[in-house]
Parts: structure tokens; sequence; C-alpha cells
């Protein structure tokens, strides 16, 4: 039922040339405030601006030479989307994309130009699944899912083979969750090498899908998803990774929207990073007193940077109206 460690190091193989090892980021500003020693694993620098390349690639590399000619197709607010078009244009593969209606332009722009067919269709992750069915059924595309498949979870958990060979001493990995493959992947990588760190997802208060369902001890389908973190927008986690998540995670945690917008603008001001509102999430429940860690050495996701500029501005003006720090 889970992946393994070999698997792992599989993805890893066939990942070599084609990702950057992101480096950690130690933040000194960051471990005042939380009273830990804080280093930020910068996903947001990877190709496509988000940690979804690993997976989509080790996917789509792993399709036989029939489905490679079948092309595939994904479900996605933007970055699996974009991960999934640059890893089937490397492979020589056609690929289409669903979005929510409405999407972030620069993110559908990202889809394009990496040479994808993005496609429009519903407002909900299962809205949008439903539509890739269609394609697969139609088509014979290959569905390649955000989380919910093993090659997916194997080629996020080479994140957690990076912070250890960096960072042995690490304590605890903080990572946001959605639909949980990048939390599954991690957290069985880190946990299979060193069973004492401790793993601790965070769902915001708009998207609560993993940590309802790890409440209700069963995967469950939330009634209504409504957040800033387009990239946390799941209402449902998989069969899989409800079970690695179960089995390997130590802790959910929710952070609110608010602390995520400002965590945003927050992050610009002191470390330079450009983030989107998913991949500050995580950096947001440590600001704000949601983790209860003190002294230790932590490693917080940064899983992604692709954020439009009209609402980058609009978090950033916000913030300094305040002009104060409000997590």
């Amino acid at each position: 039922m889970y992946i393994t460690l070999e698997q792992v190091y599989q993805a890893k193989a066939n990942l070599a040339g084609v990702i950057i090892p992101t480096p950690l980021q130690v933040s000194r500003t960051f471990s005042e405030l939380t009273g830990n020693d804080i280093y930020l694993k910068t996903e947001n620098l990877q190709k496509t601006g988000s940690f979804k390349l690993r997976g989509a690639y080790n996917k789509v590399a792993n399709l036989t030479d029939q489905e490679k000619e079948n092309g595939v197709v994904a479900f996605s607010a933007g970055n699996h989307g974009a991960g999934t078009a640059y890893a089937a244009q490397q492979l020589g593969v056609s690929a289409s994309v669903v979005m929510p209606m409405n999407p972030v332009q620069s993110k559908k722009n990202a889809i394009i130009q990496y040479g994808a067919n993005a496609i429009e269709y519903g407002t909900t992750s299962i809205e949008m699944y439903e539509k890739a069915l269609e394609l697969h059924r139609e088509e014979g595309r290959t569905m390649i899912h955000p989380f919910e498949d093993p090659y997916i979870i194997a080629g996020q958990g080479t994140i957690g083979l990076e912070i250890l060979k960096e960072l042995p001493e690490t304590d605890a990995v903080i990572v946001p969750v959605s639909g949980g493959g990048l939390i599954s992947g991690v957290a069985a990588a880190l946990k299979e090498i060193k069973p004492t760190l401790k793993v601790i997802g965070v769902n915001t208060e708009g998207a609560m899908a993993m940590y309802t369902s790890l409440q209700q001890g069963k995967p469950t389908e939330v009634d209504k998803v409504d957040t800033i973190a387009d990239g946390l927008m799941a209402k449902k986690p998989g069969d899989l990774t409800f079970a690695h998540t179960q089995h390997y995670v130590d802790d959910m945690v929710l952070v609110s929207e608010e602390a995520i917008a400002n965590c945003v603008a927050f992050m610009a001001e002191r470390t330079k990073l450009v983030v989107e509102p998913s991949g500050a999430a995580a950096m947001a429940a440590m600001l704000s007193g949601r983790v209860d860690v003190k002294g230790k050495k932590v490693v917080v996701m940064v899983s992604g940077g692709n954020i439009s500029f009209e609402l980058y501005q609009s978090l950033i003006q916000k913030y300094n109206e305040r002009n104060y720090i409000n997590l």
C-alpha cells in the first residue's frame, strides 16, 4: 500500500538532470519569530514554479510507449497542469489539462507555453476530474492524477531525500496539504530514513479535506472549498494519500485565510521570495502559532511561487496599509 524508499530513489534517478535540487534557505527573521531554526525548502524556485514537476515527470516517464503515443490528461488549478505539460513536452507526449473556469491567467499561459491544450471546465477539483475522465475515455489519454498515484507520490518524495541530505539533523518538516500527494511522498521518505523526525501537515480553514478526513477516519469529501490558496483546493483526498498521511504524518493543523494572505507579503518583505498563497500556508501556520514546536530545526515547505501579478499586488498593498504583522 505504501510507497517504498526504493521507489523514491528510482524517482530521483528519473528526475536527474530534469529538476532543480532546490536549496534550503535559512531565515533568521522566521527563526526569531517562532523560536526555532527555520529552513525554507524553496520549491517556488523549481522549474515550472512548484514541486509538481517532480511527480508529474516521474509518472509520464514510466508510461509505456503505447500510453505515451496516446497522450496524457491532467486536471489542475495550475501547478500540476504546468508540471504535467512540461514533463510531456520534454518526453514528446501530447497533453491536455483541465483547469477551473476563470483560472489564474499566468498559470494557464504557462500550461499553453509548455505545449499542452488548456481546457476550462467546472469550479471544483471533482468537476475537473470528471471532465478529465471523459477525455481519458474518449481519447485514450492516460490520467496524470495530481496526487492519487504511487509514481506521483514517489516523485514528490524526492524532496524528503534532498532535505535529509542537506540537513540530516532536521527535527520537523511542515508541509501544505491539498489532496495529499506532497505530504504522502515527503513523509514516507523522511520517516523511512529517520523515524524520529516529525512531519506536520497544514490545511487552510477554507479547504479542510485532509483535516476532516483524519478526524472522520476515512477519506471524506468536504461540502465547500473557499480559499485564497488555489493550489490547496482538493475537496477530498485519495484513498492512497489518506492512507499515507494517516500512517506517516504526526499532526495536521489548520491555518486561517488571513494568515496566509499576510504571509505572502511578509515573505516578500523579509525573504525576497515570490510565494503563492499555497506556498505560504506552511510558514503562515508556523508564524501564527498553529504548530507546536520550539527550539527545533524545522524545514518549512515553500511549495510554489505561481501567483498572478494582480493578486500579489493586492496582498502586498493590503499588508502595507495595515503596517504591522498580523499573522
